[in-house]
């Protein structure tokens, strides 16, 4: 595996989470200075900053899919192990992941529209449908992030049962 492809397979939201939140402190300073030092506010800098925003939340929702981080009831997972806790982790992340991909499919349909009609955002005059892709892409990000996952557990399932059943000795 090339370096490229490892930093794109491992890291890739990382160094995009951190690059958004650096533009998103730049972009809030820069807001802070002009309104309170120069008094004068530039317009642009909320709106970007609001749109940098929503694509951090975005990419560290990625994040978190890698990292398994994410909030989920593990109530069930007291009561289940072995196979069978293999099986619905992977059914719940398949059903994660099917969902993931409708409202990507979903996002792309209102994308689509966004750019047919050609409405522009007030300050910076862009057409509103390139912000909207935020949410399909990353959506799609997500669901890639949750095969890989999946693929990962499946190669990784005799350890995993195993573990699982260990912990249910002890």
């Amino acid at each position: 595996m090339s370096k490229l492809s490892k930093v794109f397979c491992e890291e890739f939201e990382e160094y995009l989470s951190v690059a958004l939140f650096l533009a998103l402190i730049v972009l809030c300073l820069l807001q802070i200075l002009f309104r309170f030092v120069f008094n004068f506010s530039l317009s642009w800098t909320e709106e970007l900053a609001r749109y940098v925003f929503i694509a951090l939340v975005y990419a560290a929702s990625s994040l978190a899919v890698i990292k398994g981080a994410h909030v989920r009831v593990e109530i069930i997972d007291n009561f289940v192990s072995g196979k069978a806790k293999y099986y619905l982790d992977q059914v719940i992340e398949a059903s994660w992941c099917a969902f993931m991909i409708y409202i990507g499919i979903y996002g792309v349909e209102i994308t689509v529209e966004a750019l047919r009609v050609s409405q522009v955002t007030p300050a910076l005059g862009w057409q509103i449908g390139w912000i909207y892709m935020i949410v399909p892409v990353f959506f799609f990000l997500i669901s890639l992030r949750l095969v890989q996952r999946m693929y990962h557990r499946f190669q990784n399932r005799d350890a995993l049962i195993a573990s699982s059943n260990d912990s249910e000795v002890q």
